[in-house]
């Protein structure tokens, strides 16, 4: 590779991050592109310490070093932009990965790029940036060493970022088609349903019970925790998992629709252990949930919960969804918790065609939430 194709996709990775950039026109953006810089360089070290840690137990660690490179070259390349401009046509190319260094990376190389990239965090605090070139430069010669090392392209890396990236905010938002068309109509997700979360009490207990068509389906639900918090709802963040993701085993098994024709998807994508991954995922977005008020006057959920959501649906079909879909499903499905919640239920319509959730509350004035994408801010978290 020469190192002009190299630069050239340095510049493309670099336009990309300036898009994202939600730090741009603040009046500390340089120190805040110089925190995130150090931050993620101590989790490239942090990388290291694990391998050298777990050994053999530590499978992961190539993959790892993939994304928290990747994330270092971002705030690396709006800081240079920022603070060094035209630096990047001064670096050099990167010529690909290496093999693994025998007995693997040396430790003084990353404890000497952590070193160099707190010269650079403390050039940017002192106001001093007059020698930022110099260290910059010495940060990626250290870069490139260890990633050298560590048997990774920073090329490669990234492109890791910059897919995750795209996952978060694309330039355009085109729903991934449902996994179900093509299917016959009894195998598919019902394209439009209506269903009734009633409340009813039970002793000291509040239970929720779900109809359809004048029939009760799935089982009565209560919080099951010691102080109530709503999670008997939650059967509303399955129904817009189906909606915002096309994806739902829960919904599949409520609704007798799993694919039998065929097995294999049947076995692997509508069984028990789908379900039991998608109420994991349930549990787990609830729990942080819970912190931030259920997501009340929020229009974005965190990265790293995003992050952490499609890790654990890795190898079902939901992982080709976009990180955004995600998104959605979440603020969507807790906005109408929220109103079920506090309204004692309610009747949802479900519409996989739009892709929408409609709220209607069982008081006869029937003002509807409409489950349109919050407006967020494209860029970086």
């Amino acid at each position: 590779m020469s190192e002009a194709t190299a630069v050239g996709w340095l510049h493309a990775f670099a336009a990309l991050a300036e898009r994202t950039d939600r730090f741009a026109g603040k009046p500390d953006h340089a120190a805040l592109l110089a925190a995130g810089l150090i931050g993620e360089a101590g989790s490239v070290v942090a990388e290291l310490k694990k391998e050298r840690r777990e050994r053999e137990a530590y499978p992961v660690y190539r993959n790892r070093m993939l994304e928290e490179v990747g994330d270092f070259l971002w705030y690396f390349v709006r800081l240079a932009a920022v603070v060094a401009p035209g630096l990047i046509d001064e670096l050099e190319g990167d010529a690909g990965a290496a093999n693994p260094a025998m007995g693997g990376p040396r430790l003084s190389a990353f404890l000497d790029f952590g070193s160099s990239v707190g010269d650079v965090l403390a050039s940017i605090s002192s106001s001093g940036t007059a020698d930022i070139r110099p260290r910059l430069r010495r940060a990626w010669a250290l870069l490139s060493e260890i990633s050298k090392d560590a048997g990774i392209s920073l090329r490669e890396a990234a492109n890791r970022n910059t897919d995750k990236t795209r996952s978060r905010w694309p330039d355009e938002r085109q729903y991934t088609p449902l996994f179900d068309d093509g299917f016959p109509e009894e195998e598919q997700l019902p394209r439009r349903l209506h269903v009734e979360f009633r409340e009813r009490s039970r002793g000291s207990q509040k239970a929720v019970l779900l109809r359809c068509n004048g029939i009760n389906f799935g089982d009565r639900l209560t919080d099951n925790i010691k102080d109530p918090d709503g999670y008997r709802f939650h059967d509303i963040f399955h129904f817009a998992y189906a909606v915002h993701l096309g994806w739902s085993p829960v919904v599949r098994a409520l609704m007798r629709s799993k694919r039998k024709s065929r097995p294999d998807i049947d076995e692997a994508q509508d069984g028990a252990r789908a379900g039991i991954v998608e109420e994991a995922v349930s549990a787990i977005v609830f729990s942080r949930a819970k912190q931030l008020k259920f997501f009340a006057g929020l229009d974005h959920v965190d990265l790293d919960l995003l992050k952490t959501v499609r890790e654990f649906v890795e190898g079902f079909e939901v992982a080709a969804v976009p990180l955004w879909q995600w998104e959605a499903a979440i603020l969507v499905g807790y906005r109408i918790f929220r109103a079920l919640r506090d309204g004692g239920g309610g009747r949802v319509t479900l519409d996989l065609v739009e892709r929408q959730l409609v709220y209607a509350p069982h008081a006869a004035h029937h003002e509807q939430a409409k489950s349109e994408l919050p407006v967020s801010s494209q860029g970086k978290t």
